[in-house]
C-alpha cells in the first residue's frame, strides 16, 4: 500500500515509520525541504498543500492519505489556516478517490471528556474546540472519504522536544531534569494519554480495513486507562533514575490570570476542565471489535523515557518538527 503523509511532526513520523517497518510506501509532503538519508520506499514532495501542483504531486499513486499537518497553538491562527487548508486536500482527495485519514483531539468534545464515548455528541467549551468541530462537520459533508481518530494528549518518543505535548512539556522532561514538574491542572485528575505508536499503528490500520469501519467515522484511537499526573511524575522519575520531586499543579484563577500576556497560558486556560477534572478516552471499535490493544500505560511511558534519556546523551537530537507539521 502507498501512504501519502502530510506533515512531518509527531505524528506523521510515526506513521511513516511504522508503514516503512511493515512493507508499504510512502510520499512525505512537507513545507521545508530536508537533507537526510531516507530508507527505500520513501518519496518527498517540497510544498504545501495549499499549492495544487505540489498537492497533485504528492498524491499520484497514492492509496490513503494522512493528514497529519497542523498550526502553532493559538485559536486565532487555527481559524484562519486549519479550513482552507483542508478543504485543498479534501478536494484534491475527492478528485482521487483517496481516502483521508485524520487525527483528531478531545477538543470538540470537552464537555463529555470525563468519560468521552465513541459517537457522543460534540461539546466544545472554547474556540479550539469549535473549530476541531466545524473541521469534523466539513469533512462528514465533503464528498471525499474520511476519518478522523481522537486521541488524547500524546506521549512518546517522537513528541519530545516539540513543546505539542503537555504531559511530555511539563511532566516527563522537567522531571528528567531534575526539575520540578509544573502541571497547568490538577495533579490528582486521572487523565488520560494516549501512546503515538498506537495512535499511528489505529491511521494505518483505519487506511488498510476502510471496507469494515464506518464510512466518515470519527474513532477512538487505543488508549489506556487514565493515570494521574503525580503517578506519571513518579514513573518518569524513577524509571529515569532521578530523584522524585513533588509535582506542583497549577490553580485556575492562576492561568487565568496569565491568560492576557501568554497565548499559551490563554489556550490552556480555556482548556481548563481538560486538566482540572478527570479525562477519560474510552475503547471505542477499534479496540473492541478491530483488537487494537493500547500499549500498557507504564511500557508508554518507560518507552518514552527511554527515549528522551537516549535523546539527552546523543550528539544527535531529535529533529525539531515543522510546527505547523504536528
Amino acid at each position: 500500500m502507498h501512504h501519502l503523509v502530510i506533515g512531518e511532526g509527531q505524528i506523521g513520523r510515526e506513521i511513516i515509520a511504522r508503514a516503512i517497518g511493515d512493507g508499504d510506501t510512502v510520499t512525505i509532503l512537507r513545507r521545508s525541504e530536508v537533507q537526510e538519508h531516507e530508507d527505500r520506499g520513501i518519496s518527498r514532495v517540497t510544498g504545501d498543500v495549499l499549492d495544487p501542483a505540489a498537492l497533485e504531486q504528492a498524491l499520484r499513486g497514492a492509496d490513503a492519505v494522512h493528514a497529519c499537518f497542523h498550526a502553532p497553538y493559538d485559536s486565532r491562527i487555527w481559524r484562519r489556516d486549519l479550513p482552507p487548508r483542508e478543504e485543498a486536500v479534501l478536494d484534491a482527495a475527492a478528485r482521487h478517490d483517496v481516502p483521508i485519514v485524520f487525527p483528531e483531539s478531545m477538543y470538540p468534545f470537552v464537555g463529555l471528556a470525563s468519560d468521552l464515548r465513541e459517537g457522543a455528541e460534540f461539546a466544545p467549551r472554547d474556540e479550539k474546540g469549535r473549530i476541531r468541530r466545524l473541521l469534523i462537520d466539513r469533512r462528514r459533508a465533503h464528498a471525499a472519504r474520511t476519518t478522523s481518530i481522537v486521541a488524547s494528549d500524546l506521549v512518546g518518543p517522537t513528541s519530545l522536544g516539540t513543546g505539542a505535548s503537555v504531559a511530555c512539556t511539563t511532566v516527563i522532561e522537567p522531571v528528567l531534569a531534575d526539575r520540578r514538574a509544573v502541571l497547568p491542572g490538577a495533579l490528582d485528575a486521572p487523565h488520560s494519554l494516549t501512546f503515538i505508536p498506537d495512535l499511528a499503528t489505529a491511521m494505518l490500520h483505519t487506511a488498510r480495513h476502510l471496507d469494515r469501519l464506518p464510512a466518515d467515522g470519527v474513532l477512538h484511537a487505543p488508549t489506556a486507562p487514565p493515570r494521574t499526573m503525580r503517578e506519571l511524575a513518579g514513573r518518569a522519575a524513577d524509571v529515569g533514575g532521578v530523584r522524585r520531586r513533588a509535582p506542583l499543579g497549577i490553580p485556575r484563577r492562576a492561568m487565568r490570570a496569565a491568560a492576557p500576556f501568554s497565548t499559551l497560558a490563554r489556550e490552556l486556560s480555556r482548556l481548563e476542565d481538560l486538566w482540572h477534572r478527570p479525562c477519560a478516552l474510552a475503547p471505542g471499535i477499534l479496540t473492541t471489535q478491530e483488537g487494537l490493544e493500547p500499549t500498557p500505560w507504564e511500557d508508554a511511558v518507560d518507552r518514552t523515557v527511554a527515549a528522551a534519556r537516549e535523546r539527552s546523551t546523543s550528539d544527535t537530537a531529535i529533529p525539531h518538527p515543522d510546527p505547523a507539521a504536528a
